[in-house]
């Protein structure tokens, strides 16, 4: 059972320097009723921000509607105002964090000009998710409880297709004859392998962590060498 006093205590101390709440953009999930006025916007963000701070007591899976209401010092029926289930407030809280990180990695990207930058840029893209991920406990909480929800997944699955395919059109700009459905497939593998392995690197912590991270990146850079060397 969520502390209820304890979590909103907690959210009124973090929120004017919650770096997360302040810089991510914001999620896109066509259901939710879309806040028309500043106020319905400021209650919007405090149910997203109970929710984050109820994940770290509870967990996505045990979280309830109740949960966040008392957090949040809100009514249960004002919270289904915004969002039809506590499923729908933790989609989105996924889709924001995924945003932030795709922007940050489509911007490390745009510079990138040869191949061997693409494979120095694909490194500095896993370290970074491999930072955010050790960051953020609300998103680590959310992914472990993402194993068994398939709707999570459906999201973190279409997240990686859309950056398999921003990787597609750039490596096109580099190497105008490769194919881009093999390379799509290519890029997928990597991207899902990757995620997989620096999430679990990141529970397991300590000097496994590190050789995990290192051995995975030299993998996918040698992977992607092969394929990029082939004709």
């Amino acid at each position: 059972m969520v502390n209820s006093k304890r979590v909103a205590e907690k959210l009124v101390s973090d929120l004017p320097s919650k770096e997360v709440d302040s810089s991510l953009p914001k999620g896109d999930s066509s259901s939710r009723r879309k806040p028309s006025q500043d106020r319905s916007k400021e209650r919007m963000e405090k149910i997203l921000a109970a929710t984050e701070a109820c994940i770290l007591e509870v967990g996505a899976a045990n979280l309830k509607i109740s949960d966040i209401a008392a957090a949040s010092g809100m009514a249960n029926a004002s919270v289904y105002q915004y969002f039809s289930n506590r499923e729908e407030i933790i989609q989105t809280l996924l889709e924001r964090y995924l945003d932030y990180f795709h922007e940050q990695n489509t911007k490390l990207l745009t510079p990138v000009d040869s191949v061997e930058a693409f494979l120095v840029y694909l490194e500095d893209v896993v370290y970074g998710y491999h930072d955010y991920v050790k960051s953020n406990a609300t998103y680590r909480a959310i992914w472990m409880d993402s194993q068994g929800w398939a709707e999570l997944r459906a999201i973190d699955r279409k997240d990686n297709m859309r950056l398999a395919h921003v990787w597609v059109e750039k490596v096109r700009e580099l190497v105008p004859d490769v194919k881009a459905d093999k390379a799509l497939n290519v890029f997928l593998t990597c991207i899902e392998t990757g995620a997989h392995m620096t999430r679990v690197s990141v529970e397991i912590g300590g000097r496994v962590e590190r050789i995990m991270m290192e051995e995975m990146i030299a993998m996918v850079q040698g992977h992607l060498r092969t394929f990029f060397s082939k004709p």
